[in-house]
């Protein structure tokens, strides 16, 4: 029932009761309050619709938010827990593959250890045969420029003697006389090989060497010295006779060189001859 229905029901008795006393203006005056206090009524009616339809909507959309924001919320729990896993999958991996490197590493040192302990006994077993030794001398023979001229190629082989290198020098002086047989340094250079050969005890070898230079260049400076130097090695391996052949052969040869004056000493040293040696001089003789 309508406010304006009710209010109409109640003034009907009211009417009644004034229709005898009260006018038909007063009647219109006060159906037209009633008119305003519906009209009113229904204005705040409403306005409270509204009001109540706005909170609704407020209602709906903050609930629509606090959906959304708990969703988000869900799916970054769940992409954080997924990145989480990850994470630990990979840092498990990364685990595994350190644990397999430090394990290669620690087999590599081992290998190299051994290497190492077989590499120092192989080069111990090697400086005991002069295997090591020869293979450094080729090595820095190898890296030795070669001059094209003979006297500067005697002279760089001079310079490793006497630096101390007699193994560069002897190849060097080996070199010399294959390159330039004939040459007059060859003198030089056959000399100073019997030199060395000497130095390391290598007698007959050196005998061999001081003997080609008397032989091929017997008017060469080094000629006398060769041949004093082949006595004295002819004595370390006891051919004392033989070394006498040869300081005489200097002496009748060569007189007057420095080499001579000494073999006059040292003929003196060695004293007279053994009967063999007697007699080998006279079938040379004969």
């Amino acid at each position: 029932m309508s406010l304006r229905r009710a209010l109409a029901l109640l003034s009907l008795p009211l009417l009644g009761a004034l229709s005898g006393c009260a006018t038909s203006s007063r009647a219109d005056r006060i159906e037209a309050r009633l008119q305003v206090l519906e009209d009113e009524s229904d204005a705040q009616k409403k306005s409270l619709d509204e009001q109540r339809a706005a909170i609704q909507s407020g209602v709906e959309r903050l609930d629509r938010k606090l959906g959304e924001l708990n969703a988000t919320a869900r799916r970054t729990g769940a992409d954080l827990a997924v990145r989480q896993d990850r994470l630990e999958e990979s840092s498990a991996s990364l685990r595994g593959q350190l644990e397999e490197e430090q394990q290669r590493v620690s087999q590599l040192e081992s290998s190299l250890q051994k290497l190492k302990a077989d590499n120092d006994t192989a080069m111990a077993a090697l400086k005991t045969s002069g295997a090591y030794e020869a293979y450094q001398t080729r090595k820095r023979i190898e890296e030795l420029p070669r001059p094209s001229d003979p006297g500067a190629f005697l002279a760089l082989a001079q310079q490793q003697q006497a630096n101390g290198d007699r193994a560069v020098a002897r190849q060097l002086y080996d070199e010399f006389l294959k390159k330039w047989p004939k040459d007059p340094r060859a003198a030089e250079a056959s000399f100073q090989v019997g030199e060395l050969q000497s130095a390391d005890k290598r007698y007959r070898e050196a005998v061999l060497s001081y003997g080609k230079v008397v032989q091929e260049f017997p008017k060469a400076e080094r000629a006398p010295d060769a041949l004093y130097r082949m006595a004295e090695t002819l004595q370390q391996l006891e051919l004392k006779d033989d070394a006498r052949a040869a300081l005489l052969d200097l002496v009748q040869k060569y007189p007057g060189s420095p080499a001579a004056r000494k073999a006059k000493a040292k003929l003196a040293e060695l004293g007279p001859p053994s009967k063999n040696g007697k007699a080998k001089k006279r079938r040379r003789q004969q």
